[in-house]
């Protein structure tokens, strides 16, 4: 009898939800989930929540604590601006009679895990905040029925991210208490490997004098301040460019790049002093 030895090559697939927690600070009353962090706030929102009845597992759930915050990092995939939002935040909000009880953070992002952009929010409407809308219990990845709270790059002029930073909200916002974090979950992203054969490379980062500018196709360089507003437009051929920036105040800057064969792609860079 011939014996056959069959391996099986388990091979990640790329998926819609955060990856990895490579930064946590808890803040006062925090304690709940922590036994199972950080598996319980990467992969989807907890598929029993619904509206009414919502996720109270400490397998499901983070408190982050007063001011508490963490960072959620897209390793196998990037989230990129697309049609509609981007990636939706998901906390166990519930709805009760005409009401919610909601449990609010401050929303930023970043590509490289150092400089941070916050969306926009507004205290009375809670505009621009995570922790304001329950989850429905339905499909996670399309938001038009997976309740939790949505979020666009192009409302801050990015159009890649890979790291998303949720705080709670303290008492700089009326709520319901402390930010409980169930997930994190993009809506369009990219392949990570497929996404960096169209990187922008953009260096030193932080930068004194000079910025060194490096794209496989010519197209136009754009520098914005976090404000939105045009400083600099350039066109640039393939290859290495240089941009100077002693003109420049201190402080963090949006560089976009758009080609007429369809790459248009973003970086952060800061300017030191």
């Amino acid at each position: 009898m011939t014996s056959v030895l069959i391996f099986l090559l388990c091979i990640s697939t790329p998926d819609p939800w955060a990856d990895d927690s490579p930064g946590i600070s808890y803040g006062e009353g925090a304690g709940f989930g922590q036994e199972f962090y950080p598996e319980n706030i990467l992969g989807p929102p907890d598929p029993n929540a619904s509206s009414t009845y919502p996720s109270s597992s400490e397998s499901e759930l983070l408190t982050l604590g007063k001011y508490g915050w963490v960072v959620l990092e897209f390793v196998d995939n990037t989230v990129i601006d697309g049609v509609g939002p981007d990636f939706s935040v998901f906390e166990n909000v519930f709805h009760f009679g005409s009401s919610y009880f909601r449990e609010c953070a401050f929303v930023e992002v970043s590509q490289d895990n150092v400089s941070w952009v916050m969306f926009p929010w507004d205290s009375q409407t809670l505009e621009g905040l995570a922790g304001v809308w329950p989850t429905t219990g339905d499909d996670p990845t399309n938001p038009d029925i997976s309740g939790g709270d949505q979020f666009d790059l192009a409302d801050i002029g990015l159009s890649w991210i890979k790291y998303v930073r949720l705080t709670d909200c303290g008492d700089d916002v009326q709520d319901g208490g402390l930010f409980d974090l169930d997930a994190v979950v993009a809506v369009n992203w990219q392949e990570t490997e497929a996404f960096n054969q169209n990187d922008l490379g953009c260096y030193p980062n932080p930068v004194n004098d000079c910025l060194s500018i490096q794209v496989w196709v010519s197209g136009t360089v754009r520098l914005y301040s976090l404000n939105g507003r045009l400083i600099y437009a350039n066109q640039i051929p393939e290859g290495l460019s240089e941009i100077e920036t002693t003109g420049f105040r201190q402080g963090i800057y949006i560089l976009r790049f758009s080609s007429s064969t369809g790459l248009d792609n973003s970086t952060l860079f800061t300017v030191a002093r």
